[in-house]
């Protein structure tokens, strides 16, 4: 199992234990189904989190039989219209689901994580509502630019949590309107959007200030450029809560959980697709537990201390007699 979660996919554990692949499935299955999720571990470990949370959701491919027999019959009742397939019509069933996750940035550590059918506010809502449950103490939360989030997690802990905007899925969004801008103001264009970030990424709030200061002798004439501005304005709170809550130790960007969700894709590309978005919540919850229980090895620049700890570890919890298959 603990191969499974590392490396290799189920054809190549399969051939290495000497039997066949839906055996080996079936016993990954088995494994996943009885081990504890989230909530379970809070209970059991209590591990004493900073409260700074960094949320996103990776949507995950699942398979389900019912797609490719549904997909065949369509493909010949469009080839062969006016005839009995044999088939029973089946509505297509979702081939994608979304594991919503938030990594705790003081320790690392996966507090919550839930397996949903997209990313709409109720689903976020029930993902703040597990995170509750958990007793995590959130005290900031960093997110990208959908309004969703922050909105369900005020409606399960109130408005008692700073919320970070990441400037960095800001950039990006700016800089996705420059090809609709009139290229012979491009550069100017491009030129706002870089002051812009710059201010709201600056490594302190006397720095944004002088940045800032710059910001009124900027072009703002083209519908492009008056754009920019409005979604700075709108977003400017949100966006420079790290500047203005010095103290506390917010990141600026979601970099974190992007770090979790590109090892998670180097887990998942061997292993193609779940049969069902049951057996991904499952995997999931068993490669998050896993990676909660092993110590870093590559923590750099101010993290280095990390190495050598697992997530939970720098949690405050002992994990001297903790067997994550028999918990």
């Amino acid at each position: 199992m603990t191969q499974s979660l590392e490396r290799g996919s189920l054809r190549i554990l399969a051939r290495r234990f000497g039997m066949d692949k839906d055996t080996a499935m079936g016993i990954v299955h088995r494994v996943t189904e009885r081990l504890p999720d989230g909530e379970a571990v809070a209970r059991a470990l209590k591990p004493r989190w900073s409260g700074i949370l960094v949320f996103d959701g990776k949507y995950v491919r699942v398979y389900d039989p019912w797609a490719s027999l549904a997909a065949g019959a369509a493909a010949r009742a469009k080839a062969h219209p006016g005839e009995a397939t044999g088939d029973t019509p089946r509505p297509m069933p979702r081939h994608w689901c979304a594991w919503l996750c938030g990594i705790d940035h003081g320790t690392g550590d996966l507090p919550f994580y839930s397996i949903a059918e997209e990313e709409t506010k109720v689903d976020l809502v029930l993902y703040f509502r597990g995170l509750q449950r958990t007793g995590y103490p959130l005290r900031v939360l960093v997110s990208d630019g959908n309004p969703d989030i922050p909105a369900a997690a005020r409606l399960v802990f109130g408005d008692a949590f700073v919320h970070q905007r990441c400037t960095k899925h800001f950039l990006e969004g700016l800089l996705r309107l420059l090809p609709d801008e009139d290229p012979r103001r491009r550069d100017e264009t491009e030129r706002l959007i870089r002051l812009v970030h710059a201010i709201v990424a600056a490594p302190s709030l006397e720095a944004a200030g002088r940045r800032l200061a710059v910001l009124p002798h900027m072009a703002r004439e083209t519908p492009v450029q008056r754009q920019v501005m409005r979604l700075y304005e709108e977003g400017k709170e949100a966006l420079a809560a790290h500047l203005t809550h010095p103290g506390m130790g917010i990141p600026s960007t979601s970099n974190d959980i992007e770090n979790v969700f590109r090892q998670l894709n180097l887990r998942l590309k061997p292993l193609g697709q779940f049969r069902g978005w049951e057996y991904a919540g499952r995997y999931l919850n068993a490669w998050a537990l896993h990676r909660r229980l092993t110590p870093f090895t590559d923590s750099k620049g101010g993290r280095k201390e990390r190495n050598g700890k697992a997530p939970l570890e720098l949690a405050g919890v002992d994990l001297t007699h903790v067997d994550m298959y028999d918990f």
